[in-house]
């Protein structure tokens, strides 16, 4: 019986929370993600009454925020932003997909290079090291080249 009453209670909660979010979490969570902000950081802001907005941040406070598009800055309130987007790097990204794939050149390099009477073992573990480091190496660059926004809010 014990058993029952605590499924139920723990069903009816988890029912109840979305709930919760909608009245003043939204407006909470709005606001954290507005403070995380910085100046000069490129943003992307959506409301229903301006559409969709990039450019860089110029100001901000508990009200509102302003972007510096061409030619004149824009004043969004805050409490319409449905969303907000920051830009970042692919660098992680690039570093991972890069050191992946000089691996995989490394490994197949130092398998059919080398000579009979070399130690195949020690050529193809430091082909491998070298195909990572240089693969991490231009992914990394190759990754900070491209732009990616993450999103920030909701």
């Amino acid at each position: 019986m014990g058993l029952v009453v605590a499924v139920i209670v723990s069903l009816s909660l988890a029912m109840s929370t979305p709930g919760i979010g909608q009245t003043g979490g939204t407006s909470i969570m709005r606001q954290s993600a507005i403070e995380s902000l910085h100046d000069s950081q490129w943003v992307r802001l959506a409301s229903p009454e301006i559409g969709r907005r990039e450019g860089r941040l110029l100001a901000r406070n508990p009200t509102e925020l302003i972007l510096s598009p061409a030619p004149d800055p824009v004043r969004i309130p805050a409490a319409e932003i449905d969303t907000i987007w920051t830009r970042g790097s692919s660098t992680k990204t690039g570093l991972l997909v890069g050191a992946l794939l000089g691996a995989a050149l490394g490994a197949v390099a130092g398998s059919s290079l080398g000579e009979a009477d070399t130690d195949r073992a020690g050529f193809l573990a430091l082909s491998i090291g070298a195909g990572t480091a240089g693969g991490g190496l231009l992914g990394a660059l190759f990754g900070t080249a491209l732009p990616r926004w993450k999103r920030s809010f909701p």
